[in-house]
């Protein structure tokens, strides 16, 4: 059973995926994964969710696999930290998803699950298997859940940027929320934090930031 199951080669399996590929019943594969799990040959995420033993997987990589059907990546302050914008570590990891928001816990990580709409979903890339935000989207997405969500005093640890920063990336995701009212708040919660990040410059040194002058869009 359990070489069956390595040949799988997926980072973790569900309870009915485990009874496919040994073609029986669930029940009979939930008995046998316990006892595999007895044996120290895999191990329990959570209900109905398993990993094998032998596999370490990062903690970020399988956020897809605790939303599925529904497509995530790690966002908010986790990108923040994982990206080196704040020094602060979250304990928990944020996930931006298309699934609806939860707290899923597990025995290696705890996750809570951000619901975006899905024009505003978007902005990572992967890399060792964890599909990642970019800065730009990390800190519109930790803004925009919480402008929507009514939590307009949430508050980031001072910022340290990126040389390759872009306001231009920023201004698109903006662009892209339907309401004006929304939209203005969460340009607003922005507009604040930037006002005290620190930029790297192209010798990698820090500078403050510097005033924004006002367009005509803003």
């Amino acid at each position: 059973m359990y070489a069956r199951l390595r040949r799988l080669s997926i980072p973790v399996l569900t309870t009915a995926e485990a009874a496919a590929a040994l073609q029986t019943s669930g029940s009979a594969a939930s008995r046998g994964l316990r006892t595999l799990e007895a044996q120290g040959l895999v191990r329990r995420l959570r209900h109905g969710l398993w990993i094998l033993a032998d596999q370490t997987p990062d903690p970020r990589a399988i956020v897809a696999e605790l939303t599925r059907p529904f497509p995530a990546y790690v966002s908010f302050q986790s990108a923040l930290a994982a990206r080196g914008a704040i020094d602060q570590i979250p304990r928990e990891i944020s996930v931006a998803s298309l699934a609806k928001p939860r707290r899923i816990e597990t025995r290696i990580a705890t996750y809570v699950i951000h619901r975006l709409p899905p024009a505003l979903f978007g902005g990572f890339d992967e890399s060792g298997g964890v599909a990642l935000a970019t800065v730009e989207k990390a800190l519109f997405d930790y803004f925009y859940v919480a402008s929507a969500s009514g939590r307009t005093r949430t508050r980031l640890p001072e910022l340290d940027l990126p040389a390759s920063f872009s306001r231009k990336q920023l201004d698109g995701w903006l662009a892209r929320i339907r309401s004006a009212r929304l939209r203005t708040r969460v340009r607003a919660a922005i507009e604040r934090v930037l006002e005290h990040a620190e930029y790297e410059d192209a010798r990698g040194r820090r500078r403050p930031a510097t005033k924004r002058q006002p367009s005509r869009r803003d």
